[in-house]
């Protein structure tokens, strides 16, 4: 069955969001690595504004914020959330004038073939591969151990399910790539 990675899209054409605070990422509460998380405030974040320009990118409605997460607006979230929130938990944040929420995926399947993943030269995992027999037949939405710090997958059927449920609600923002592509371009941290 077809793993697939589920990030936000290319940052080439939408804003990614910064934290406000660099103590809200020291703290730990931006961990992604398949926990459930609990926050006693809401963390300020804002849109990425490019040095020597006045505005923003358009921000997206799934957009880019931490590896391993997504982070989502009001719409995104009212048109995918009776569907992710099966697979992990919604965490409100604070964006200007509007509420966004960082989806925290704490569904963890072990499934990624360390013998067969292709590696850097430092021994980091490139490109992933699985074993297939582990993949989740029904609809899903998981991390794996060895990459959960970074990577969010779906299966196939999941893949089919969220680009409905995306299509329909008029998002943007969101990409399904096949593990081990890269971005075009890095994601500027703040």
């Amino acid at each position: 069955m077809p793993v697939w990675e589920f990030r936000p899209g290319n940052v080439n054409d939408h804003a990614p969001l910064v934290f406000v605070d660099d103590r809200d990422i020291e703290s730990g509460m931006f961990d992604t690595e398949g926990r459930p998380l609990t926050w006693n405030r809401k963390p300020r974040i804002e849109v990425f504004v490019e040095p020597d320009k006045k505005k923003s990118q358009p921000v997206a409605d799934i957009s880019a914020l931490t590896p391993g997460a997504l982070a989502l607006n009001e719409k995104a979230k009212a048109a995918l959330e009776p569907f992710l929130c099966r697979f992990g938990q919604f965490l409100e944040m604070d964006c200007g004038d509007e509420s966004r929420w960082f989806y925290n995926v704490t569904n963890v399947v072990s499934c990624i073939d360390e013998e067969r993943s292709a590696r850097k030269p430092s021994g980091a995992i490139s490109k992933e591969a699985f074993f297939e027999d582990r993949v989740p037949t029904q609809e899903a939405v998981f991390k794996d151990p060895l990459m959960a710090a970074g990577k969010l997958y779906v299966n196939e059927a999941a893949k089919v399910a969220l680009e409905k449920l995306i299509a329909a609600a008029g998002l943007v923002g969101a990409a399904f790539v096949e593990p081990g592509q890269r971005s075009r371009k890095p994601r500027p941290r703040g």
